[in-house]
């Protein structure tokens, strides 16, 4: 406490010797002292200015003669640039009183503070004296400066307070628990207090416990971070990598449709466990993939032996109606009337008349039986060829069954083109078709099945159109190839109903079907198996509904080695 009160002290003394200093540079100067003596205009315009003032850093300039009491006094607002006369004024008014000017002419210099206006000042005033030091002080010459509370704070590094209600005599202290507020006078010309600085300032001992406090709060703090810190670096380790990993694995796998096993190395922990059991599933999974690929083919096979018996109840069925009505046009004999028609012909005396009517009704009935046998004839010739299509088919099946090839040389822009007549050529639709194709691109495969596929493809596309309702149907027909690859890729987009994403899985599923005012459900199995079969693969995407559809067929690229003698064979 004593040393605060020993910096206000300091502080004090530093701003009182300041201002002497300065009125002292001002007061022992020839300008000065002849100015004194005559109040000239020039010493005013020369020196009696804002920038004079701001480079001595002052607020106020007052000029008291001593034989007739004459004084001169200005005052400038250094922070605004302007004038204060009503400063000026009142400083004139404080130091033109006869204790005042007495006092000067007893001292060299007199300094102490003074209140201007309802403001703080530091006052310092000093007798003239030629530059030399020499002659008879004519006057003497004052200096003021505005102190306020942020100068003492800043001076005094503490929160401080000018207090212009202050009398005390004496430094005062107030302490308590926490706080100590300090209050130490001013003192005016006349010994008299007329202000004091107040000091808020914090007890030391509780401000370093506090301190402590929260140094210890701190510290705990920053060990709690650094072991969440490790802890969280270890769990990520442990823990989120290795679930991210099998996140990204998984992800990999639906986007793909491949199955594979988690790469790298097996943690000698749970993880490591799941991991192992993963691979192990992955296998077992892999193999009932195999199975059920085969077992699709051979139920592809199956659909289609069931496709073959419907075609051929298709070409037996109009025999058995054939048959029926041959059946009912040999039960039609001639009229019953024919036989005794023809008997009263035999008769020579038979009238001219009856026998002209006679011919007519027999020439009647003998047309009628040439028709019903034109007829039957015709029923004949349409069951034979009925029962000659089934028999085709029975052949060609048995045929298809034992050649079938998958390394044909298909020609994708001829399949694409007579797959785009589907839809340019649909009932009740009208569709824009675009077929892509870049160059000659040919795929390893069976040129039929890979047709019926395509044309599958695109009377889904058809349907799909149709169900959205839309009156500007597209599809799109695009062929790629990756050389690098060995493969090719078909795609068939139209912009029709869609699908939501989760069903994308149920699309090549026996049976089912996004159409629920259709039914059916094999077309698309069908083609999923053909394409594989192919050793190929079809997949379908959608942004879901309302936004289209695209059918993807990726297939092996077919190696031209002797075009001549393949288009030859």
């Amino acid at each position: 406490m004593q040393g605060h009160v020993g910096r206000v002290s300091d502080f004090q003394k530093t701003s009182l010797g300041t201002l002497m200093a300065r009125a002292k540079d001002w007061g022992i100067w020839d300008d000065s002292y002849y100015y004194a003596r005559n109040f000239n205009t020039g010493f005013e315009t020369d020196n009696v200015n804002l920038e004079s003032f701001q480079n001595a850093e002052v607020d106020g300039l007052a000029i008291v003669r001593f034989d007739d009491g004459t004084a001169r006094a200005f005052a400038f607002d250094r922070d605004e640039g302007r004038k204060e006369p009503e400063l000026a004024e009142a400083l004139l008014a404080k130091i033109i009183r006869s204790d005042f000017v007495q006092r000067m002419r007893q001292k060299d210099y007199v300094q102490s503070f003074i209140v201007l206006n309802g403001q703080l000042y530091a006052i310092a005033s000093v007798q003239l004296y030629r530059s030399d030091g020499t002659g008879t002080p004519p006057g003497f010459l004052t200096f003021i400066q505005h102190i306020t509370a942020q100068m003492a704070s800043a001076a005094l590094q503490v929160p401080a307070d000018v207090d212009l209600s202050a009398r005390m005599a004496d430094t005062q202290i107030a302490a308590d628990t926490s706080t100590i507020e300090i209050a130490a006078p001013l003192n005016g010309p006349d010994g008299t207090t007329v202000a004091a600085i107040r000091l808020h300032l914090t007890r030391p001992l509780t401000k370093a416990a506090q301190n402590l406090l929260l140094i210890t709060f701190a510290g705990v703090f920053c060990l709690i971070a650094a072991l969440l810190t490790v802890l969280g670096r270890r769990v990520r380790t442990l823990v989120l990598d290795p679930v991210e990993r099998l996140h990204q694995h998984v992800s990999r796998i639906r986007e793909s449709g491949e199955l594979r096993e988690i790469d790298g190395p097996v943690p000698s922990n749970e993880f490591g466990a799941m991991q192992a059991e993963f691979n192990r599933m992955t296998a077992e999974l892999q193999q009932l993939r195999s199975q059920l690929e085969s077992q699709s083919f051979t139920l592809g096979k199956s659909q289609s032996a069931i496709g073959l018996m419907h075609n051929l109840r298709n070409c037996l069925s109009p025999v058995r109606v054939i048959l029926e009505a041959l059946d009912q046009t040999c039960s039609d004999s001639l009229p019953t009337h024919a036989p005794r028609a023809l008997r009263e012909l035999s008769d020579d005396a038979l009238a001219p008349e009856r026998r002209e009517k006679l011919v007519s009704f027999l020439s009647a009935a003998h047309e009628r039986v040439e028709a019903r046998n034109a007829a039957v004839r015709q029923q004949a010739r349409e069951a034979a060829r009925n029962l000659m299509n089934a028999l085709d088919a029975i052949d060609a099946a048995a045929q298809n069954e034992r050649d079938t090839r998958f390394d044909e040389r298909c020609d994708l822009a001829g399949l694409l083109s007579h797959s785009a007549n589907v839809a340019r050529y649909a009932e009740n639709i009208t569709v824009a078709v675009d077929v892509q194709c870049n160059g000659y691109i040919a795929a390893s495969g069976n040129r039929v099945l890979l047709s019926q596929v395509l044309e599958n493809l695109v009377t889904n596309a058809l349907e799909a159109i149709q169900d959205s309702g839309r009156q500007d149907g597209r599809i799109l027909l695009q062929v790629t190839q990756n050389p690098a690859q060995d493969r090719c890729t078909i795609t068939v987009a139209d912009n029709g109903a869609g699908f939501a994403q989760e069903v994308a899985t149920q699309l090549f599923e026996r049976g089912f079907s996004t159409r629920t005012s259709r039914s059916g459900g094999l077309g698309l199995h069908w083609c999923a198996n053909t394409v594989r079969a192919m050793n190929g693969a079809l997949k379908l995407e959608s942004d879901g509904k309302g936004a289209g559809a695209r059918a993807i067929v990726h297939l092996p690229l077919w190696h031209d080695h002797d075009v001549r003698n393949a288009d030859a064979a």
